[in-house]
C-alpha cells in the first residue's frame, strides 16, 4: 500500500524536472547546440548514478550553457566544453573536488549556496521581465503551493509540478500563445542544422550526428578554464542542495566525473553541456531512483523527438515560480542560518556577497577561502 501511495508523487517529480529541463534543452538549441546528441549525456547520466547511487540528477542548465556559448564559434564552443571534462575528470579522479569542499569549510560552503540561492531567485527576477504575466502566475501558484503542501515530505515536487502547470495552462488556453523559438535565436549565431528525422531506424537520422573535429587555441583554453570554475561551484552548491533537500549527502567527486563523462559524447557531436541541478527529484520518494528514471526518460524523449515537438507548448517563464522559492525558501534562508552558527561567519558572508555579485560560485568560494586566511591582516576577522 505504501508502495502505491509513494507511486504518485515520484512520477510527479519526474515528469515535473523533465518539464523544468525542456526549456533549457531549447535555449541550448538556440544558442547553436545540437539537440540530439544531449540524449547521450541524459544516458550516461542515468548509469552514472545508478552505479554509484549518486542522488544529484545532471540536465541542462542556462548559466552553463551560456558560458559555454559566449563567442559563437560552435567548434571553439564545443573544444572548450570537450577540454573542460578532460580537466574535471582528472581533478575528480584524485579526489580533488571533495578536497576542496573540505579545505573551504561549513561557512564558505553555505555562504556560496546562499548567493546561489540569490542568483536563481534572480533569475526568476529576469524571467519577470521578459514575459510578466506568465511569470507572475507561476510565482504565485508556486508560493501558494509551497505553503498548502509546507508539512508534505514531496513539497518540492508539488511546488514544481503546480506551478509549472498552472502557468503553462495559462500561457497556451488563456493567453493562446506558443513558444517561438527562432525569435530567441541570437543574431549572427545559427543553430546546427538538424533534419525532421527521429526514426533512428532510418539512415537520415544518424546523418545528424557528425563529429565536429576539437583544436586548441587561447578562446579554447579560456572558455575551458571558465567552465572547470563553474562546475566546480556548481557541483559543490547544487549537488549539496539537492543532496540536503534528499537528507542525505553527495560524493562530489562521483559527481563531477558523472558530469564530465556525460559531456564528452554531447559535445563531440555538437550537444551542449551538461551540469548538475538542483532537482525536485531529491524531494521524491526514492529520490536516488527518481533521479535515475528522470534521466533515463529525458535522454529517450530527445532522441526520439519528443523534447523538441514539445517547445512550442513550454514557456521557459513557467519555471519562473519553482526558482524563486527554491533560490530564498531552500536555499537562501536555510544555508544563510547555518553561516550565522558557524566559527567563520564573515568569511561566509563574503563568499555569499561575492557569489551573488559575480553568479559564479567558485568566485565566491575563492574570495570566501581568502577572507577566512588572510582577513585577519585587513581587519575582517
Amino acid at each position: 500500500m505504501e508502495f502505491f501511495r509513494n507511486l504518485g508523487p515520484f512520477l510527479l517529480a519526474v515528469v515535473a524536472v523533465i518539464i523544468n529541463g525542456v526549456p533549457q534543452l531549447l535555449y541550448a538549441q538556440a544558442r547553436g547546440f545540437a539537440l540530439k546528441p544531449a540524449g547521450f549525456a541524459y544516458l550516461v547520466g542515468g548509469f552514472g548514478n545508478l552505479l554509484t547511487g549518486s542522488v544529484t540528477p545532471i540536465s541542462a542548465q542556462a548559466e552553463t550553457i551560456t558560458v559555454a556559448s559566449v563567442k559563437k564559434n560552435i567548434r571553439d564552443n564545443v573544444s572548450s566544453i570537450l577540454l573542460a571534462s578532460l580537466f574535471m575528470i582528472i581533478i575528480a579522479a584524485c579526489g580533488g573536488i571533495t578536497k576542496i569542499s573540505d579545505f573551504a569549510g561549513v561557512a564558505i560552503i553555505s555562504g556560496m549556496m546562499s548567493g546561489v540561492g540569490l542568483i536563481l531567485a534572480g533569475v526568476s527576477l529576469d524571467m519577470f521581465n521578459q514575459d510578466k504575466r506568465t511569470s507572475l502566475v507561476s510565482i504565485v501558484a508556486a508560493i501558494v503551493a509551497y505553503a498548502v503542501f509546507y508539512n508534505s515530505p514531496n513539497k518540492v515536487v508539488w511546488t514544481i509540478f503546480i506551478s509549472v502547470m498552472v502557468s503553462t495552462a495559462d500561457f497556451l488556453l488563456l493567453q493562446k500563445r506558443r513558444v517561438d523559438i527562432s525569435a530567441s535565436i541570437e543574431e549572427g549565431r545559427e543553430p546546427l542544422q538538424m533534419s525532421s528525422e527521429w526514426r533512428f531506424w532510418k539512415k537520415e537520422y544518424w546523418q545528424d550526428f557528425k563529429i565536429i573535429k576539437p583544436r586548441i587555441n587561447a578562446t579554447v583554453i579560456l572558455g575551458a578554464l571558465s567552465l572547470v570554475m563553474l562546475n566546480i561551484g556548481a557541483n559543490i552548491s547544487f549537488g549539496g542542495i539537492t543532496a540536503s533537500i534528499a537528507g542525505t549527502t553527495q560524493n562530489f567527486d562521483y559527481l563531477s566525473i558523472i558530469n564530465s563523462l556525460a559531456d564528452l559524447p554531447s559535445s563531440l557531436f555538437g550537444g551542449p553541456p551538461i551540469e548538475a541541478i538542483i532537482s525536485g527529484t531529491a524531494g521524491a520518494p526514492w529520490p536516488v531512483a527518481c533521479g535515475i528514471v528522470f534521466m533515463f526518460t529525458t535522454g529517450i524523449l530527445i532522441l526520439v523527438g519528443v523534447v523538441d515537438r514539445l517547445g512550442k507548448y513550454l514557456p521557459s517563464q513557467s519555471i519562473a515560480g519553482f526558482l524563486l522559492v527554491i533560490g530564498f525558501a531552500l536555499t537562501f534562508a536555510p544555508n544563510l542560518s547555518a553561516v550565522a552558527g558557524s566559527d567563520h561567519p564573515m568569511s561566509g558572508y563574503i563568499a555569499l556577497g561575492v557569489t551573488a555579485w559575480s553568479k559564479n560560485p567558485f568566485i565566491g568560494m575563492v574570495a570566501g577561502i581568502l577572507t577566512r586566511y588572510f582577513g585577519s591582516y585587513v581587519g575582517l576577522v
